[in-house]
């Protein structure tokens, strides 16, 4: 491709030197037709230059990265809800866990009840433990220490099979809400 090009600049050195000795052949020549002329000339070879350059070359498509994964997060409360499941299920460390998931709800009972109530956290741990924080005898008998569910809490557990503390849990959860 560059012996043409070599050929071309050669050709137009020539006239132009024709051009300066021969008044006649420059005014043959008319400037305006002549320069859009060789300016488009000039954009076609360039033009069938690059085309033939890219027909060479060999093609590459890109790779597609590797999808992005999600970084596993972790899910508010599922450590509760774990406790929960040992706690009301028959696996072993049962009163150890209902203790945990009590003194855990008991905690959110007492923030719930300080923060609706507009009360200091003393006041609301002493409703708590007097079972007035709510007017739900069940949830009252799960937090409280003093009282005991009510009969016909009693009742469903035995002809059931779930323990009054599935039952209290329940309410208790119902209550906060």
């Amino acid at each position: 491709m560059v012996r043409p090009l070599v050929a071309l600049g050669v050709a137009a050195v020539a006239v132009g030197f024709v051009a300066a000795v021969d008044r006649g052949v420059a005014s043959a020549l008319d400037p305006s037709e002549t320069v859009v002329t060789l300016i488009g000339a000039l954009g076609v070879v360039q033009g069938l230059r690059y085309a033939n350059a890219r027909r060479r070359r060999r093609r590459e498509a890109a790779a597609p990265g590797d999808p992005e994964r999600r970084a596993p997060a972790a899910v508010p409360g599922a450590d509760l809800d774990e406790r929960i499941e040992r706690a009301t299920g028959p696996a072993r460390g049962g009163h150890r866990a209902r203790r945990q998931v009590r003194e855990r709800v008991r905690e959110l009972a007492v923030a719930t009840v300080a923060r609706e109530r507009n009360v200091s956290v003393e006041a609301a741990e002493r409703l708590v433990e007097t079972g007035d924080w709510t007017g739900d005898a069940t949830a009252a008998a799960f937090l409280a220490r003093s009282s005991s569910y009510p009969v016909r809490v009693r009742l469903r557990a035995m002809v059931t099979g779930r323990s009054r503390y599935e039952f209290g849990l329940r309410a208790v959860v119902d209550a906060i809400r």
